[in-house]
């Protein structure tokens, strides 16, 4: 399409309708800034990078980079995990990524603050959890002798439950 004004190209282009009946208009940048039009000094920034972040600050708020970094040390799961999984590892990570959940929990429940039964007191349960995330980690990093003893404390704690 050229402008309609001059012989350029034409990079606007209007479409208006009026009692049914469609009009369009296409001019160049410097023609259309004659006729008044505001334009933008540059096109926007399209770059995929940019479009990522801007649709994870958008979707996500802008705690996600502080977040991605919070490890539960009970478990070893990372705020990104649950945000994948929708799923906590143990109890520890409501204390852990508090920070992350407020909206979410909002957005979920309308509310953020618990208005029903409470949570028994913690348990040998949170002991083996605590125990398992050490074994795994234990393996990991191929400290098998401690991995050997954390695999007979928990199968002990197993015992005792």
């Amino acid at each position: 399409m050229t402008c309609q004004h001059c012989a350029k190209p034409a990079s606007v282009h209007l479409t208006e309708r009026r009692q049914g009946e469609r009009r369009e208009i296409h001019l160049c940048a410097a023609c259309a800034r004659k006729a008044g039009l505001a334009l933008p000094d540059s096109p926007p920034n399209l770059a995929l990078d940019a479009v990522v972040q801007d649709l994870i600050v958008a979707n996500v708020g802008e705690l996600v980079g502080e977040l991605a970094q919070i490890v539960c040390p009970g478990c070893g799961m990372k705020y990104m995990e649950f945000r994948a999984s929708g799923r906590f590892g143990c109890p520890d990570d409501y204390r852990v990524f508090a920070v992350g959940l407020h909206g979410i929990l909002t957005r979920y429940h309308g509310a953020s603050r618990h208005v029903g039964k409470s949570p028994r007191p913690r348990t040998r349960a949170g002991d083996r959890l605590r125990l398992r995330a050490q074994l795994k980690a234990a393996v990991a990093r191929e400290d098998y002798e401690e991995a050997a003893r954390l695999r007979d404390q928990l199968k002990a704690e197993e015992l005792h439950a």
